[in-house]
């Protein structure tokens, strides 16, 4: 009982103190992308955290799909946890997720796959990832042939769209030890949130004639392994960046973005995942800007533009 009181109480204060602190997003800086102007064209949709629906009209490519939203109570005291139905179909209707061919979750924590075998159950898409995603995937009862186990640096071609898998790590962040790892096993719903490992992560590169991006769902890198792919637009995760070493910083944006010579940069997995879907204000726990560190940003990624993203609005690649 004492330690729930600790842990309550320090969530508390923290929350407390980032609130008196915290820059609204809209503050801090850092531009917004336009609005898509041609609906035929590659549009990018996001919803907050790693979750980015790319369609071409035809196709439509989700990345995670996390669209339940756990309470940070629910993570703090490990309740278990389980895709919500309502608001997996509520987004799906919502925002017409009608012709979805591949879901794709970059890694496989609670908050890039708890809700992708569910979506791809209520969309008949195929699951691509790794063995992990593949053991969630057999706890959600999706059928074996919705699920792609894939291989790295292997074109996968979905419609008119191109999908090549990098190996990749996630961010070095201290609060990660309890969910390394893998899941060898089906993952039995409602678990806490510490059963969804990481398994692989991935450097997402898709390519179609209308252009080419790199997404980048952690704050994470496998040096070199890229090689010397370009680029039109990255999606770079930026979680807790801002606390790692100055030197991580700077080889994870020259591996992200200097090598890959982008036009535009998005800030993606800035934003509270505990929060309520739609709200794209920054993590209680780890916030990741203030105007000082969103200049910087800017600074560093040069020549190309920075940019931030609103939920649930396209834009054109």
């Amino acid at each position: 009982m004492k330690k729930f009181f600790l842990i309550i109480s320090t969530l508390m204060l923290l929350c407390a103190l980032w609130l008196l602190a915290k820059p609204s997003m809209s503050e801090i800086g850092i531009a917004y992308a336009q609005h898509a102007e041609d609906g035929q064209a590659l549009t990018v949709t996001w919803f907050g955290v790693t979750t980015l629906l790319i369609d071409d009209g035809v196709t439509q490519i989700l990345i995670d799909g996390y669209f339940s939203r756990p309470s940070l109570l629910d993570i703090a005291l490990e309740r278990r946890i389980e895709p919500d139905l309502a608001a997996i179909k509520d987004m799906l209707d919502r925002f017409e997720i009608n012709r979805l061919k591949a879901v794709i979750p970059v890694h496989s924590h609670f908050d890039h796959a708890l809700d992708s075998a569910e979506i791809a159950k209520q969309t008949g898409a195929q699951l691509m990832g790794s063995t992990t995603t593949a053991q969630i995937a057999a706890g959600s009862n999706l059928a074996t042939h919705q699920v792609s186990v894939i291989e790295t640096k292997t074109v996968y071609p979905v419609g008119a769209f191109e999908v090549t898998f990098y190996p990749s790590r996630h961010a070095p962040l201290a609060t990660n030890s309890a969910i390394s790892g893998t899941v060898a096993a089906p993952l039995t719903l409602p678990a806490p949130y510490t059963a969804w490992k990481l398994g692989q992560a991935y450097t997402l590169v898709i390519t179609h004639p209308k252009g080419r991006m790199l997404i980048q769902g952690s704050a994470g890198f496998e040096p070199d392994a890229l090689a010397k792919i370009e680029v039109d637009a990255v999606f770079l995760g930026t979680g807790g960046l801002p606390t790692l070493s100055r030197a991580h910083q700077s080889a994870y944006l020259d591996e992200m973005v200097t090598q890959r010579r982008p036009k535009r940069v998005y800030t993606i997995h800035h934003d509270d995942l505990f929060g309520d879907l739609g709200s794209v204000e920054q993590n209680v726990l780890m916030p990741n800007f203030d105007k000082t560190q969103a200049f910087e940003l800017g600074q560093q990624v040069l020549p190309a533009q920075l940019l931030q993203l609103q939920f649930g609005v396209p834009i054109n690649l």
